[in-house]
């Protein structure tokens, strides 16, 4: 099923790994307003989404139901083979971000790759404003910002996002550059004898970075989960596996 879910509630979180799970990574509904900041999905070959933003799910609903999660610096990794087969999702759609059912949100600062179909997939659009741009004029929840320096990879469409007939408007813009990360093979699943999900130094991911909303988020100036700092190391499977590099040299997770 999904890897980790909010549903409603507030909660914060910092440095959360979801690797391979049978449906979504990270699945947000029912008027969750959250933080999360250095996130880190991979999707395997018969996995659904990295993740699934959701909310509210009726049409008029009560605006205290929107979601509103604000996610800066996620990696999101899937692998040009996946071919969706979870039993837990009412469709098998193959995109490595939904959002959907209204959800509102900020997302800045994020490298989607290893894209086989589409980025990102948008259905169940509700009254929400969805926008590129940031703006004192927008009220939260009530908006839906993925900024247009976000990267999105891989060897699906030129157009990296799709839309379901309910959304008018929609999301087109991103940086469709490689994240020149030190090793990612396109067909990083489960099976995958080595990574490295870090950046080259001077590579694209320390391009056009945005400016994070408030003190709780740390400034950084570099786009997805990793820097120089590999901060699963001692603690993710992927490290007990032998299938990451250790950590050598650099603090881990305060």
């Amino acid at each position: 099923d999904d890897g980790v879910e909010f549903f409603g509630g507030t909660v914060n979180v910092k440095y959360l790994s979801v690797l391979f799970v049978g449906d979504d990574g990270i699945d947000t509904d029912k008027g969750y307003n959250g933080k999360i900041q250095y996130a880190y999905v991979m999707v395997g070959k018969d996995g659904h989404h990295a993740t699934e933003m959701d909310g509210p799910n009726t049409s008029g609903a009560s605006i205290a139901l929107r979601s509103f999660p604000q996610v800066y610096n996620a990696l999101f990794v899937g692998t040009i083979a996946n071919n969706p087969n979870s039993v837990s999702s009412d469709d098998q759609y193959p995109a490595l971000l939904r959002l959907r059912e209204g959800t509102g949100g900020e997302f800045g600062n994020i490298i989607v790759t290893n894209v086989g179909d589409y980025g990102v997939y948008q259905d169940k659009c509700g009254g929400e404003t969805r926008t590129h741009t940031l703006s004192n004029a927008l009220t939260a929840p009530d908006y839906l910002w993925w900024s247009g320096n976000n990267i999105i990879h891989g060897t699906g469409h030129t157009d990296y996002y799709q839309k379901s007939g309910e959304c008018s408007t929609v999301f087109n813009t991103a940086k469709q550059v490689d994240p020149n990360l030190i090793m990612m093979p396109l067909s990083s699943d489960e099976d995958i004898p080595f990574i490295d999900p870090r950046p080259v130094p001077g590579g694209a991911a320390f391009d056009n970075v945005d400016t994070v909303p408030d003190v709780w988020f740390e400034s950084v100036n570099y786009k997805g989960a990793f820097s120089d700092d590999l901060w699963l190391s001692g603690w993710s499977w992927l490290d007990d596996a032998g299938k990451i590099p250790k950590n050598l040299g650099v603090s881990q997770i305060k």
